[in-house]
This record gives C-alpha cells, sequence and structure tokens, in this order.
C-alpha cells in the first residue's frame, strides 16, 4: 500500500470563524507533515453599483479595489490563524469558489485540501447551495472537511473507516492509515448490516470484512457491525464512542434525489461529526484533468 505524505495543503477560506477553524487545523497537519500551506480566497468580485451605464475603466477599478482589500483582509485572516513556523502563500482568485478550488488543486498538484463546512441542510442548502460538497464531489485531491465543533489539533490516535467493498473504498485506505500519527494507529473499520438481517449475515459481512483489509494493516484493525438503518447517527456516535480522530468516506459519482435536500451521507456525517472527515472521490489519482470538465 502506497505512503501518502502531504506537501502542499489547499485551504479555502471566506473569513468565516468556521473557515478560520478549518484554517487553523490545516495549520496543525503542515506542522505534522513539514508541508506548505496555499491559502487561497475567490469571489467574483462584481462592485455591487450597477456599472453597466458607466466606462468599463470605472467598473475595472471598483474591481480592483475589492480585490486589493480581500487580499489585505486575507494577508490578515492568515497571520492569525497560521502557526508562524509553517510555510505559506496567499492567493486571491477571481472567479466562483468550486471551481476555482478545483482549479488551484489541478494547477498546483495540491496533495489535500482542508475547508470549512457551514453544515447547511434542507431549505437553505438549496438556496446557498454548499462550495465544500461541491469542491468534495469534484477535487482531484482528498479534501478534510471541518465543522465548528471538531478540535483544531491534528493529532489523529483512531481512524474510523466506513467500508463499502466497492474499489473507491480500498483506495480511501492509504490516505486514512498516512494520516494516522503513528504507523501502529488503530483503525476501525464499520461495515452496514440489514436491520433485519439474520445473525449468518451479520458474520458474513464480518468475515468478509477481515478478509477485505489489506495484510500490512492487519494489526491495526477493529472491526464493527452496525445497522444499516440512520448509518449517518451511527457513524458518527460511533467515532465518539471509539474516541476517533478522524472519520474517512468516498463520495460516489452519482447523487439521489434526497441527497439534494438532505446532503449525501458525508455531508450529514459532516454535520454531526465531533471531528474531521476526510473524503475521497473517484478523481483522487486520475489525471487532473478529469476534475474541472465534470464540473463545467
Amino acid at each position: 500500500m502506497e505512503t501518502f505524505r502531504p506537501q502542499l495543503i489547499l485551504a479555502p477560506t471566506d473569513f468565516s470563524e468556521t473557515a478560520a477553524h478549518a484554517l487553523r487545523y490545516a495549520s496543525a497537519l503542515g506542522e505534522r507533515f513539514d508541508a506548505h500551506l496555499l491559502v487561497i480566497y475567490a469571489d467574483s468580485f462584481m462592485p455591487a453599483v450597477d456599472f453597466a451605464a458607466i466606462p468599463g475603466g470605472s467598473f475595472d477599478l471598483a474591481q480592483q479595489k475589492m480585490i486589493a482589500e480581500a487580499r489585505e483582509t486575507l494577508e490578515v485572516h492568515v497571520e492569525m490563524n497560521i502557526c508562524a513556523s509553517v510555510p505559506y502563500e496567499v492567493r486571491v482568485v477571481v472567479g466562483s469558489p468550486v471551481m476555482a478550488i478545483v482549479e488551484e488543486a489541478c494547477e498546483t498538484g495540491a496533495d489535500l485540501i482542508v475547508m470549512g463546512t457551514h453544515g447547511r441542510s434542507g431549505l437553505r442548502r438549496i438556496l446557498l447551495g454548499s462550495v465544500t460538497a461541491d469542491v468534495m464531489r469534484l477535487a482531484p485531491a482528498p479534501v478534510i472537511a471541518v465543522n465548528a465543533a471538531t478540535p483544531e489539533t491534528a493529532d489523529v490516535r483512531k481512524v474510523l473507516v466506513p467500508v463499502t467493498f466497492e474499489p473507491l473504498s480500498r483506495n480511501a485506505l492509504p490516505y486514512a492509515a498516512a494520516l494516522a500519527s503513528a504507523p501502529d494507529t488503530p483503525i476501525v473499520f464499520l461495515q452496514f448490516a440489514d436491520d433485519d438481517g439474520p445473525l449468518v449475515d451479520t458474520l458474513d459481512r464480518l468475515f468478509r470484512l477481515q478478509q477485505w483489509i489489506p495484510d500490512e494493516l492487519g494489526d491495526r484493525c477493529e472491526f464493527k457491525i452496525m445497522p444499516r438503518r440512520d448509518a449517518d447517527r451511527n457513524i458518527a456516535s460511533l467515532a465518539k464512542f471509539t474516541n476517533s480522530d478522524l472519520i474517512a468516506l468516498t463520495i460516489p459519482e452519482g447523487r439521489e434525489l434526497g441527497d439534494v435536500l438532505r446532503g449525501t451521507l458525508a455531508e450529514r456525517v459532516i454535520r454531526q461529526s465531533g471531528c474531521p472527515v476526510l473524503t475521497i472521490n473517484s478523481f483522487v489519482g486520475r489525471p487532473v484533468e478529469a476534475a474541472v470538465p465534470a464540473y463545467r
């Protein structure tokens, strides 16, 4: 199993406290892995005044002023939230946040993306959207989502990995294992069983799970079987019960209709989790050109 060690961490921000919280977590990761941080702020920078009736030069001047002010704010924001020992670069990008983050990850070859989430659901999610959710679905690198309740320390002493037996689920293992703080950090592997399934099916799932785990992780493994119903709550509860410091989830390519309102399983877990959530989509490990066209 290949070893993952992030050297360039992309940390998008919108200057909110949630984003600052995620930036401090990214800083702690950067310190752990001796990694470089790239902090970006993306916006369309459209002046509020209607400039349609005045010369284009005035529009450009207003936009340039907004960009300059954003860069000043970004510099202060970063200085307040990144450890002095962690090298970083700041960048202001004109464009939609999702595309800016995905394109920056592609162009810079970022190994990891760390970002905060505001945890919207229901109608607010439909009206305002979720930048974090779209990035998790499209990014060419693993994404760690941090909510307001998660710790800012990057010490990972136990990892929880829900397993689907799909190839994508196996692809997530090197990232989950490598982000642990020590080579012998325990990994809890979770498989879901039907609520009313017979005991023999549950035992079969447990046996299959044990066989599915790579040999090099064998000494670090714990195995759990839980009901499929309320999977998001069960994952968050198990992470708390086992004192896990990171949850690793995969992001399927397709989305069901119910995901639009409620959010995907990963989004629902992130809203409830007391620890950061690492997500892996199908673009991770593929040529970077694959991600950007998918969003467009």
